[in-house]
């Protein structure tokens, strides 16, 4: 039995002004009333906002408190200010995600549902699985491994469904399953937007629930499983190397039954935010590689082939600095082209600067990629490129390897889980367009290094693979899930 003990837990807000009472509106709609305001507006002190007292922000120093919710735009000021007057950090509480994490969790145990209760069945495979796709039927790689993963618990005669959202983007349709749409848009309270999800995964007990995101529907299946703990498994994939995943995850860890780590920086991170180890297990991509791979060499200097295969965006992948290195292997007078594999928002942006620099014939843009083409793309490609800032484990860097082409990427999450520096590919520092520069052209210049690290790269790949199946693997765990 999971429960949520946090029901008279102690709350401030810092800040009375436009954020703060936002907050003051949101918590009162689950019945948690913040114990006081500090601001640091003398004028403000001893008066009232929405009738909750303001006050002097020395007051923390004699109280109890278990979180500050740091409710105004001067964030890193007030945060410096509660550790100068002794405020532990991990109660100074900030951003508008993490709020709403701490917010929902507190007042999970408040929240009040229909009584309704479905049997148990005794064949684990007549539960249903329900994905979370927070971000809607969209065009990612979260996406795509959960329609892929979708299709391999179909086969084992699994029902199942799409939780989806409104959200914009790119749509791509999948019907391995019915999906449902929560439709988020224009609901302003955060609670409509939880009843919402969690009236529908009551429809669907007992399940399953894969969760992608730290968000509403995560959020949902939590609660969810305190009200019906016997009827619901919680399986939490952290997807990405972000903030987020780590405060939602850990802090809610009691409604999770398996959280499935991508790399060993995600497991070692999570770990540092207090998730029990017992509780992870390591999820690897399911890679089409075959046994060998001849790549068809010329005698002479041939054109290099630089592939580049995600999301065309500059928060997270920094497709922005794809000109720039371009630009520098330009000036270093490497015959190259460079083929950009995808779409995003930054898609027309980049074809502009492209024709702006004049790289029209070094740089190709390909656009969206449909996945059974992925093998032949980076059979074509010499070198697998990637300036990430931020990734989980980049399934588009071992589909690269798989097919013989010699990642030269950022140090993100998953990049050394992959690659040796200098055995099978190159890893440099985030942001550091020159040292990607250099290393590609070092294999520019050495054919037999570069040969050497394409044969490598595969076989990297390809023994990880050897043993591997998806299919068997699911199926077990959720087997697994249910008999604990």
């Amino acid at each position: 039995m999971v429960s949520n003990k946090l029901k008279n837990v102690k709350i401030f807000f810092f800040g009375a002004g436009k954020i703060g009472r936002y907050w003051i509106k949101q918590s009162k709609t689950f019945g948690m009333v913040p114990k006081g305001i500090l601001d640091n507006n003398k004028d403000l002190w001893g008066t009232v906002c929405d009738d909750i007292v303001i006050y002097d922000p020395d007051i923390i120093k004699t109280l109890y408190f278990d979180y500050i919710f740091v409710t105004c735009s001067r964030e890193k000021e007030i945060i410096q200010q509660l550790l100068n007057m002794g405020a532990a950090e991990k109660k100074i509480i900030t951003s508008y995600h993490d709020i709403l994490n701490h917010l929902l969790f507190c007042a999970a145990g408040k929240m009040k549902f229909s009584e309704n209760t479905v049997d148990i069945h005794d064949k684990y495979q007549e539960r249903k699985i329900l994905f979370d796709l927070y971000n809607g039927m969209v065009l990612g790689g979260v996406e795509s491994w959960s329609y892929a993963t979708a299709r391999r618990l179909y086969k084992k005669n699994y029902c199942g469904m799409y939780l989806t959202t409104d959200a914009a983007g790119p749509a791509v349709t999948d019907e391995t399953y019915p999906a449902y749409m929560l439709k988020y848009y224009g609901v302003e309270k955060e609670k409509e937007k939880i009843e919402m999800c969690v009236e529908k995964i009551k429809e669907n007990l007992p399940c399953t629930i894969i969760c992608n995101f730290p968000q509403h529907i995560f959020w949902s299946a939590c609660i969810a499983k305190q009200r019906f703990p016997e009827q619901i498994r919680l399986i939490a994939v952290q997807h990405s190397d972000d903030f987020p995943y780590y405060s939602a995850y850990s802090l809610w860890q009691q409604y999770i039954d398996r959280c499935m780590v991508i790399s060993s920086r995600i497991k070692q991170k999570l770990l540092s935010h207090g998730m029990e180890q017992i509780k992870m297990d390591y999820l690897e991509w399911d890679i089409s590689c075959k046994e060998k791979v001849e790549r068809i060499m010329n005698e002479k200097k041939e054109c290099l082939q630089i592939g580049y295969a995600g999301r065309v965006t500059v928060t997270q992948k920094r497709a922005d600095l794809l000109i720039e290195l371009s630009k520098k292997l330009r000036k270093k007078n490497i015959d190259f082209q460079m083929n950009i594999a995808g779409t995003g928002d930054y898609s027309e942006i980049l074809d502009r600067r492209i024709r702006e620099e004049n790289l029209q014939e070094s740089v190709i843009l390909t656009g969206y990629l449909d996945r059974k083409n992925i093998p032949d793309f980076w059979s074509r490609q010499d070198i697998m490129v990637s300036c990430s800032e931020c990734e989980g484990h980049s399934i588009s860097q071992s589909e690269a390897m798989a097919e013989g082409a010699v990642p030269v990427i950022t140090d993100v999450s998953g990049a050394r889980d992959d690659v040796t520096n200098g055995y099978n590919g190159y890893v440099v520092d985030v942001g550091d367009i020159d040292a990607l520069a250099d290393r590609i052209q070092e294999l520019y210049l050495d054919r037999d290094k570069r040969n050497e690290m394409s044969m490598r790269a595969h076989d990297t790949i390809c023994k990880r693979q050897k043993n591997m199946d998806q299919t068997v693997f699911w199926d077990n765990l959720i087997e697994k899930v249910w008999q604990e």
